[in-house]
């Protein structure tokens, strides 16, 4: 099994997800109040065996052009954090591009946890060669938002998203501009 490595921020720590981890990313998948923006307000309604299924595939492909993570405050697993390589995302192309994931559990949500795992992982893909970071939010998710804009990501398009109906926005940040923001906060 390919493992991620260990990213270390100031509030947050993300650590290879495994197999011992399937029993949170379920909880975590299933809750509504956590997937509502991507579509699934009562949740994915994933049992163990989809969640096998999804590390399996995951260990297909990790360590080639996508991570997995767990994110950790203080050793409690919080959130899951993803990242995976492309050259296209929703219409939006970009050279050497990664499509970026953050999910908390909603108590932890406005307290900095996300903006300090992005950061760290943005941080760790910027040193690994990646030029464009890219996420996909709901219009809706005005937290999310606010966070992605705090960090200096700018909107490039708008799409509905297929399986949901629900609009998206495509924002993306370089690496100058990552830095040049991280020495303004």
């Amino acid at each position: 099994m390919v493992q991620s490595p260990r990213l270390e921020g100031n509030r947050t720590t993300l650590r290879s997800t495994g197999p011992e981890d399937l029993t949170f990313l379920q909880t975590l998948w299933n809750d509504g109040e956590v997937m509502r923006h991507v579509g699934y307000p009562l949740g994915l309604g994933i049992d163990e065996k989809g969640a096998r299924e999804w590390l399996d595939r995951l260990e297909k492909d990790r360590g080639r052009d996508r991570e997995h993570w767990i994110v950790e405050a203080k050793g409690e697993p919080i959130g899951e954090a993803f990242y995976r390589r492309c050259d296209e995302y929703c219409g939006y192309r970009a050279p050497k591009m990664a499509e970026l994931d953050l999910k908390l559990k909603p108590e932890f949500w406005g307290r900095g946890y996300g903006s300090d795992a992005l950061r760290t992982l943005a941080t760790y893909l910027f040193a690994q060669g990646v030029e464009t970071l890219v996420v996909s939010p709901n219009l809706e998710n005005k937290a999310a938002l606010r966070l992605y804009e705090k960090l200096g990501f700018t909107a490039k398009l708008r799409f509905h998203a297929e399986e949901t109906g629900a609009m998206h926005a495509v924002l993306s940040i370089t690496e100058a501009r990552f830095k040049a923001r991280l020495h303004r906060t």
